[in-house]
């Protein structure tokens, strides 16, 4: 039995990173979706690309497929396949530069939305601060005005206390 070629699937090479399998997947994944594509052979190709990705997305399986297909090709005679990288339509110089800036974009992103957060995180701790100071300064004005009135209640009190004296 003859594995499928999950690189040839996904459209990498046999020593893509991760992320370049992933990106490739995605980018493949929005044009045969059947939300987007409603072809039959679109529906074929997404359950493909699934099947592939499970594979490829996995470090031990990846592991295991490679072996795997290194086997096949011993066997087959094919020992070019053994050594050299899939053949793909993105193993082409201008397909893997647009791959690469699509990276370098996605980095991009990446990158300025944890500056966002950063940003966000750093007011809010601002905020939280100035909300911790008025809190306790109203608590401090609570417990003076508390203070305060107990000493009034102390007074009276004393008063009544003499007054109750006075007239024994």
């Amino acid at each position: 039995m003859t594995l499928k070629d999950y690189y040839a699937i996904i459209q990498v090479r046999a020593d893509a990173d991760p992320v370049v399998i992933t990106a490739a997947y995605r980018a493949l994944a929005a044009k045969y979706h059947p939300d987007r594509n409603p072809s039959p052979e679109a529906t074929r190709m997404m359950q493909e690309l699934n099947e592939a990705y499970e594979v490829l997305s996995d470090e031990r399986a990846r592991e295991a497929y490679d072996r795997k297909r290194r086997l096949e090709a011993h066997f087959n005679g094919n020992r070019a396949a053994e050594l050299s990288p899939a053949s793909s339509s993105l193993g082409d110089l201008a397909a893997r530069e647009r791959l690469e800036r699509a990276l370098r974009r996605i980095r991009e992103i990446q990158e300025r939305a944890l500056e966002q957060i950063r940003q966000v995180q750093e007011r809010s701790n601002i905020q939280v601060r100035d909300i911790q100071e008025r809190a306790a300064q109203q608590i401090n004005e609570v417990r003076e005005r508390a203070a305060q009135q107990i000493l009034e209640i102390q007074q009276r009190a004393l008063e009544q206390i003499r007054a109750i004296q006075e007239t024994l």
